[in-house]
């Protein structure tokens, strides 16, 4: 009688373990986040567009991934679930400049205001990037952030020279570096106060993709007396 109680007592000990096992299996395979890969992959077999980007977030209490979509009519936010990867929610994002699918000028002005005061931010279409100014430590930098992104592409410092007794100029350098990206969209690589025929100009150096160009501005009255472009040699 002990022995046949015995056995089946280790019947049910070993239906306990199966079940219990299986259970934790089926958890812990539920309970698994997908990775942000696979996650772009459920949303680009539903959505055709450029995913932006893709982050995981806890949302309604909730481990959820935000994925930021542009299509050919705007910009989504979807919203879905880390676990399952099923879409909870999907809206048009009403963010400024959507449209463009890409970061406004006052986000931008904080990405760069962790470098520094900002002092002038422009959004370049050509190269789609924000060029900030900012200064820090008695220095001055440009920043390159990716409109879209906001990565900072670059840094840079704006060397001055140590002119000796500069002209006392009605325009300053910020006011002929804004003069010349009006004429000239692109990246300012230079800026210099330079005599041409007992004049005192500005000659700027401005680079796009394709050209490289010099605009010259009268330093007094911010007459653009001539642009200059020369298209670049391909690597």
């Amino acid at each position: 009688m002990n022995k046949k109680i015995a056995v089946i007592s280790g019947i049910m000990i070993v239906i306990l373990l199966l079940v219990f096992g299986t259970r934790e299996w089926v958890n812990g395979k539920q309970g698994s986040t997908l990775e942000k890969e696979e996650m772009n992959r459920i949303v680009s077999t539903k959505y055709t567009g450029e995913i932006l980007s893709t982050e995981l977030t806890n949302r309604d209490d909730k481990h959820q991934y935000k994925t930021v979509l542009k299509s050919e009519q705007g910009v989504y936010v979807i919203w879905s679930d880390a676990v399952s990867g099923d879409i909870l929610d999907m809206n048009r994002s009403g963010k400024q400049e959507s449209q463009e699918g890409r970061i406004t000028k006052n986000e931008a002005e904080k990405i760069a205001a962790k470098h520094g005061e900002v002092k002038s931010a422009e959004y370049m279409e050509e190269n789609k990037v924000y060029l900030v100014s900012v200064q820090n430590e008695g220095k001055t930098y440009t920043l390159q952030i990716n409109g879209t992104t906001g990565y900072i592409v670059s840094k840079d410092e704006v060397e001055i020279e140590n002119e000796p007794a500069e002209p006392n100029t009605k325009i300053t350098k910020e006011e002929a570096r804004q003069i010349a990206q009006k004429e000239v969209k692109g990246t300012i690589t230079d800026i210099e106060l330079d005599d041409e025929d007992g004049v005192i100009v500005y000659e700027v150096e401005v680079e796009t993709k394709t050209k490289e160009s010099q605009v010259i501005i009268n330093a007094f009255s911010g007459e653009v007396t001539s642009v200059t472009m020369e298209t670049k040699e391909s690597d």
